[in-house]
């Protein structure tokens, strides 16, 4: 078994420990927590005929204008950024916030993830994907256990590249 350190980063409130804990323990709380710092899960997981123990990396999401201790970022395999569809300012400026995590983790791809499309209606999260200039590998709904599983695999996936 092959150990793969993945980031969880994004915008503060954009759902990324939601994620974690519905993958991890199948588990969603309506309750916020603010992430400090960062917070560190695994679960095992099989891609490619290939057992990969997730070290997955829950970093504190930020504003804009914060930043991030390098070392957080130092060793990923991969990355997911995720952001809130419901939430325009969490998407608004994408290019950018995806470029400083690629400087920093020096990663070229990540999973780009929109999460909680339990909040918007089908034409409503078309218009966000209209707005947006990149393509969005998932959308997700941890509440819902929504494409949880399959944003993983496609971060298990990355690992391997």
């Amino acid at each position: 078994m092959i150990a793969k350190k993945v980031l969880l980063v994004g915008n503060f409130g954009v759902g990324k420990t939601s994620l974690i804990r519905r993958f991890v323990l199948n588990e969603f709380s309506e309750d916020y927590i603010s992430t400090i710092g960062v917070r560190v899960s695994t679960k095992v997981v099989s891609c490619n005929d290939e057992k990969i123990k997730l070290l997955i990396w829950d970093v504190a999401g930020t504003k804009d204008d914060e930043k991030v201790p390098k070392a957080y970022f130092l060793g990923a395999s991969a990355a997911m950024y995720v952001f809130d569809l419901s939430r325009e300012e969490t998407y608004l400026n994408l290019q950018n916030q995806l470029q400083v995590i690629k400087d920093l983790s020096g990663l070229q791809k990540m999973v780009l993830v929109g999460n909680k499309k339990d909040l918007l209606t089908a034409q409503e999260i078309d218009e966000v994907k209209n707005k947006i200039p990149l393509q969005i590998d998932l959308i997700t709904s941890a509440k819902e256990d929504e494409n949880v599983e399959d944003a993983f695999t496609q971060l298990a996936k990355q690992t391997l590249k």
